[in-house]
């Protein structure tokens, strides 16, 4: 199976958990690509059969780096037909959303609207989207945000434990994904 790790990261937490999804499907013997979007990426998703795009939460949404590489595909897609009325499920194309946050005021309710924008997206061009993943990160920027928020002290997160969170979650998915006939 052909998979892609594709995320944008501010301060390294989101990076942290690509990495790990990245080293969890290697050792489980995909083929994989890991990403970390710029101003020039131009990834065709349809290349792959698992993506997992991931970005850091910004005022609930995605990073403004990973909101401009979809705008770009976007325009690509609805440009050869790929995203078309009743966007038509692709057959062997899977995908796992996911993000970093600190919920400082409201928890993981700050995250969600990160990873459905994704998903929406991820829909759009066909993709079958398994799950969504929100894992804690330190607020780098500003201190109290990670020892006074909603979640209390959260600095050092995303940890040992969170990615070890992480690599289950992989192996779950590409478990599932194994019981699957590619040929359907």
């Amino acid at each position: 199976m052909k998979s892609l790790v594709l995320y944008s990261s501010v301060t390294g937490n989101t990076e942290k958990v690509a990495k790990r999804i990245a080293e969890v499907s290697r050792r489980k013997g995909h083929d994989v690509a890991i990403v970390k979007i710029d101003d020039e990426t131009n990834v065709d998703l349809l290349a792959y059969d698992l993506v997992f795009l991931g970005s850091a939460v910004h005022q609930w949404l995605p990073t403004n780096m990973l909101m401009n590489y979809v705008k770009r595909m976007l325009k690509t897609y609805f440009t050869s037909s790929v995203v078309v009325p009743c966007c038509p499920i692709r057959p062997g194309k899977y995908a796992v959303c996911f993000c970093t946050y600190s919920g400082p005021h409201t928890g993981v309710s700050e995250a969600i609207p990160a990873t459905k924008w994704m998903r929406a997206f991820l829909e759009h061009v066909g993709f079958t989207v398994l799950e969504e993943w929100h894992t804690v990160g330190e607020f780098k920027n500003r201190e109290e945000n990670s020892t006074k928020g909603r979640l209390g002290n959260i600095k050092g997160r995303p940890d040992e434990h969170d990615l070890a969170e992480i690599e289950d979650r992989v192996i779950g998915i590409l478990n599932a994904l194994k019981l699957c006939d590619f040929s359907l």
